[in-house]
């Protein structure tokens, strides 16, 4: 009578205990220099064999369905990682992908995560791809050689950053062929090294843009980004205007509405070095800066380039005197492409390869 009493005490308690849920992944595969190593239960299980595996190049292909737990790459010397899904599979990430350089700044490995979908929409309010250490790892992060590349990004209007970074520093990020939607930011860049490559993106319903400081080089070519404050913004919010690195639209659509922000704002340490060609830049609030300085000390400072391009809005806390205006009435402004026969593939025009020559000599000649 007695065991019985506390059998179905047992039973009771254990109807208070929290119920424990586990997060869900498909399985994925790695291919190691070309050959099949296996098949793993979830992304992580995948990513984590990597480590121990002997070879260069790995690719993780990951079958149809929903990865809800967050994934963490930890970037490996000289291991070269591809992650994308199977072929002909849609997969779609609801948990951030947290990248670890390792602290190896200047390596020469590189990461690739293509053709994924990150859906944030129900209110998870996290990084989509956030660059920072993994966790209990201590020391500098240095996210290097990353490329994003095919992926569609949709969050909650700002609150979700497609691709966020700590402060620590990285190098060589590129950004490409991605859609992002209901964001709070397609990208926060911070101390950048080498380049920062944002390219065939598109960007709709968002708080900011691509905001982005460091030595290294900003290039916006062949983008959309609508955003309601500014599109892109250069440099710290406080600090001394840098000549180190550049900002350069190319070929791009930038527009804003807002009173305040400009479409292109360029902050206290931001560089001096701007370059605007076959662009068209607008901030729809009327009143509202197209182009502004928040520096004081930075108001004769800039040497910026607009090339064929169009700016609808104010100019301010710059020195008109500071730019330099190509205008041909001969060539249109604003983005030029044609079309190459039935393939369908976008060339830059003759005049758009001019101009960024020029932009080259131009900076040359100022460093030489």
């Amino acid at each position: 009578m007695i065991e019985k009493i506390i059998y179905i005490m047992l039973i009771a308690c254990l109807c208070f205990l929290p119920i424990c849920t586990f997060a869900a992944s498909p399985p994925a595969t790695v291919t190691i220099d070309g050959t099949l190593d296996g098949t793993y239960a979830s992304v992580q299980a995948a990513v984590d064999a990597i480590g121990p595996a002997t070879g260069t190049n790995f690719v993780v292909e990951i079958a149809e369905g929903i990865v809800s737990d967050p994934l963490n790459i930890l970037q490996l010397p000289g291991k070269n990682v591809v992650i994308r899904p199977q072929a002909g599979a849609s997969v779609t990430f609801t948990n951030t992908i947290t990248i670890d350089g390792n602290g190896n700044l200047a390596s020469p490995e590189t990461l690739l995560i293509q053709g994924l979908t990150f859906d944030f929409s129900e209110g998870t309010l996290n990084n989509c791809i956030d660059f920072n250490l993994l966790p209990s790892r201590v020391g500098h992060c240095y996210p290097h050689n990353v490329t994003i590349n095919g992926c569609t990004f949709k969050g909650v209007f700002n609150e979700v950053v497609a691709v966020q970074s700590i402060p620590g520093g990285m190098r060589n990020i590129a950004i490409i062929n991605c859609t992002a939607t209901d964001m709070h930011s397609l990208a926060q860049l911070k101390a950048v090294s080498g380049y920062a490559f944002i390219q065939n993106c598109t960007l709709s319903n968002s708080a900011g843009g691509v905001n982005f400081y460091g030595p290294g080089n900003l290039i916006i070519d062949s983008c959309n980004l609508e955003a309601v404050n500014y599109a892109v913004r250069s440099g710290q919010g406080s600090g001394t205007i840098s000549t180190l690195g550049s900002v350069n639209i190319n070929n791009s659509i930038l527009n804003s509405n807002s009173l305040g922000d400009g479409t292109i704002i360029l902050r206290g340490d931001s560089t001096n070095n701007v370059n605007i060609v076959h662009s068209n830049i607008t901030n729809g609030n009327p009143g509202g800066p197209v182009l502004q300085n928040l520096n004081a000390a930075s108001v004769l400072l800039y040497e910026i380039d607009v090339v064929e391009s169009n700016l609808t809005g104010q100019i301010t806390g710059i020195d008109q005197s500071t730019i330099t205006t190509i205008d041909d009435p001969n060539v249109p402004n604003g983005p030029v492409c044609i079309t190459s026969g039935s393939d369908n593939v976008l060339i830059p025009s003759i005049a758009i390869l001019v101009a960024l020559i020029l932009i080259l000599m131009i900076f040359i000649f100022a460093f030489s």
